[in-house]
């Protein structure tokens, strides 16, 4: 089996300006290698090696690659986000992760401060202590609970209403920013008891009190 045109193929139907995990590719080749996969992929690293020579896929970062729009001036650079997005926040598997701290309370206008790193809780983290990713300028933390598509508004909520006391709010209109956060993403009250109780905390529930809970469906 021709392992560098099994390579070359799944490279060519690659979209372009699109991070290319290494995680990707080898859970592409499982199809093909049944028997002493880390030795043959080792021979695989080899053909990644010489595409990035002959310029038809760029390294971003260690493990990830892509293929690049040409520009006037040459190839184009790939957003970063792009490679955030995916590696922390989305992928084709689903919602895995989410912004929080002050970044998140920065794009939702509580505060002005534009913080140095972003924080993503996200499942990828590996284990309880933060872990500060300085090649992408991030700094991910592991959820209490497993984050999907239906409960990552529900918990990104919480990170809102118990970090309120530890970043500064500068907005006057904070319960308008904060229901509004609620009733853009429909979040029901219902759940946002349930999901308290999961993550073993009712301190969400006791700050939405204090702010009022009327606009709360």
């Amino acid at each position: 089996m021709n392992y560098n045109e099994i390579l070359i193929k799944y490279i060519d139907d690659y979209p372009y300006d699109e991070p290319i995990f290494i995680e990707e590719i080898k859970e592409y080749f499982k199809k093909y290698i049944k028997d002493n996969f880390d030795n043959i992929f080792k021979n695989i690293y080899v053909y990644i090696n010489r595409l990035v020579k002959e310029n038809k896929i760029v390294q971003f970062i260690k493990g990830v690659y892509y293929k690049p729009l040409k520009g006037f001036f040459g190839n184009k650079p790939l957003n970063i986000n792009k490679v955030i997005e995916k590696k922390y926040i989305h992928d084709s598997n689903g919602q895995k992760g989410y912004f929080s701290g002050a970044y998140l309370f920065n794009k939702i206008g509580l505060t002005t401060q534009i913080p140095k790193e972003i924080l993503i809780v996200t499942n990828e983290c590996p284990n309880i202590n933060d872990y500060n990713n300085k090649n992408l300028g991030v700094i991910i933390r592991k959820p209490k609970i497993k984050i999907n598509d239906d409960n990552y508004k529900y918990l990104q909520l919480f990170d809102i209403l118990i970090n309120k006391d530890n970043i500064k709010i500068e907005a006057d209109n904070e319960k308008e920013i904060i229901y509004k956060f609620i009733k853009d993403n429909n979040l029901k009250f219902e759940k946002i008891f349930e999901y308290a109780n999961k993550i073993n905390s009712l301190k969400p529930i006791e700050r939405l009190y204090e702010l009022g809970s009327d606009n709360i469906d």
